[in-house]
């Protein structure tokens, strides 16, 4: 069985290698920008995912099975991508600070030689403890967080901030492991 992952993300490629799964990567070409950002994030999430994995699948004549994944963070100020400069990231870390806000990803993974599809989203609610101006500058200017949806990686150096969370550790990184895993299980028959 051939397994492609539908993404750039490195942290995708290190949980995905992290369970010794055999895998390769293919980037999608989906413009992003065609999925309208005022759509219900879980629906957000799941239509950008389905999308890239139904990209790359096409690509294959052989059999393989595509993951797509796409990953936001919401808080009152609405679905967070990427922060666009120093600013911006400031902004959303700022918004964090002694609250919880939710990691919402969209996961889907398409047969490429029948293109069947099955998508799915998890959700989970991360704590913030409070933090100040220095510490969010201080973060921003050392790990220069722009590649990551909210502007942190848990994983890395900001989860001394986090306070706790409720649900998947994974899906905060940018893949909910336990959804893949049940969703190959259950759709496809496949245990890796």
């Amino acid at each position: 069985m051939k397994f492609v992952l539908a993404s750039k993300s490195p942290r995708r490629r290190e949980i995905l290698s992290g369970i010794g799964m055999d895998f390769s990567v293919m980037e999608s070409d989906v413009d992003e920008s065609q999925v309208p950002k005022d759509l219900e994030p879980k629906l957000y999430v799941q239509e950008l995912a389905m999308l890239k994995s139904t990209d790359v699948a096409s690509k294959f004549k052989k059999k393989s099975i595509v993951i797509g994944a796409d990953t936001v963070v919401v808080n009152d100020m609405g679905i967070l991508g990427k922060p666009s400069d120093f600013d911006d990231a400031f902004s959303m870390l700022s918004s964090f600070s002694g609250k919880s806000h939710k990691v919402i990803s969209g996961i889907s993974v398409t047969d490429s030689d029948t293109m069947t599809t099955v998508t799915d989203y998890c959700e989970t609610e991360v704590f913030f403890s409070k933090i100040t101006n220095d510490e969010i500058s201080n973060y921003i200017n050392t790990y220069q967080p722009y590649d990551k949806a909210g502007a942190y990686g848990i994983q890395e150096y900001a989860g001394v901030f986090i306070d706790r969370i409720n649900g998947d550790f994974y899906n905060v990184v940018g893949l909910p492991l336990s959804k893949l895993y049940r969703l190959l299980k259950k759709e496809f028959g496949i245990i890796i």
